[in-house]
């Protein structure tokens, strides 16, 4: 079963929180760390069957993956000559020739599949449906944008001054300073919530909805969930002016560009690009928050990578 890099990421962080340096785990050990994993949301099904008769085939399964990170060429060598043998078994009993056979129908079931999917495509039929899906989507938004409105038209919050504003970006440069260490990275960024769950709204926007800033190898956009275990994510403000929070995220973003921090280690790429407010007039109350997400590990340490250009990139039709 193949484990994603943020799953392997989280055993070797295990290792090393029990162990203090990459080494065998006795049983306790074992059991300790795959109790840590259970938890996690890209845990492999099988490793969370609690059974008591599964347990002794899981924990071998977790003895195998920390192997391969104490003696990655001596597993590596132990797989193959595992493979060679299952290889050489597997074409004396005839079951080489019943994999292929499988292997040829599933190709042409798939190739039935995506000719049915494209059929469906060019009926119109799809068109229909995203659009009923995008203008219901779009109704909700409105709705609860005008609740927010409603909600909040007696919050006039006044702007803050000049050394109000300074302050508060003087203690959250601090602060990520602090938590980032010499090789975690940063990102500083701003929304609104006309919604009830501020955090579900900042996890959200956290990594982008549209043009998504850091991607998994692959091709595959990152979200919250990927990273939890590995980031801190908190609300420096929350408030009713749009002024207020756009001003923070900048004179924050400008410190730590004055500080010359490394674009490699922070997600955003200029300073104050964007703005909370949306379409709305900036003397309108209405709920809005300047994020801060902080992480002590590297991107490359936690499985991720910043967005290039190609995943930015239109795609094509097929013809």
């Amino acid at each position: 079963m193949a484990l994603s890099k943020l799953f392997w990421a989280a055993i070797e962080k295990g290792v090393c929180d029990i162990a203090g340096k990459l080494r065998k785990l006795n049983a306790d050990e074992k059991r300790q760390l795959l109790a840590i994993l259970r938890e996690r949301g890209d845990c492999p099904d099988g490793w969370k069957n609690t059974d008591p008769k599964k347990q002794r085939g899981i924990l071998d399964r977790l003895y195998q993956k920390i192997e391969r990170l104490l003696n990655p060429e001596e597993f590596k060598k132990k797989a193959n000559a595992k493979s060679a043998r299952n290889n050489k078994k597997r074409k004396e009993n005839g079951q080489q020739k019943a994999d292929n056979d499988r292997t040829s129908k599933r190709r042409r079931e798939n190739g039935q599949q995506k000719a049915a999917i494209q059929k469906y495509k060019e009926s119109g039929q799809q068109k229909i449906w995203n659009d009923k899906k995008h203008a219901k989507k779009a109704k909700a938004i409105r709705e609860a944008n005008a609740q927010a409105i409603l909600e909040n038209q007696d919050h006039h919050e006044p702007t803050w001054d000049e050394d109000t504003l300074e302050k508060e970006a003087i203690d959250i440069v601090k602060y990520i300073v602090d938590k980032c260490g010499p090789d975690g990275f940063v990102h500083v960024f701003v929304g609104a919530w006309p919604g009830k769950d501020l955090n579900k709204a900042v996890e959200a926007e956290c990594f982008g909805r549209g043009r998504h800033a850091v991607f998994i190898d692959g091709g595959r956009r990152v979200h919250y969930h990927h990273v939890s275990a590995h980031v801190e994510l908190f609300t420096p403000y929350t408030g009713t002016n749009c002024v207020n929070a756009d001003e923070l995220e900048k004179r924050v973003q400008t410190k730590l560009l004055d500080m010359e921090w490394p674009q490699d280690r922070r997600m955003f790429v200029r300073k104050g690009s964007g703005s909370c407010k949306g379409k709305r007039d900036a003397g309108i109350p209405f709920p809005y928050y300047t994020g801060v997400l902080v992480c002590k590990q590297s991107m490359e340490q936690i499985g991720i990578r910043r967005a290039t250009k190609k995943d930015h990139a239109p795609k094509r039709n097929s013809t």
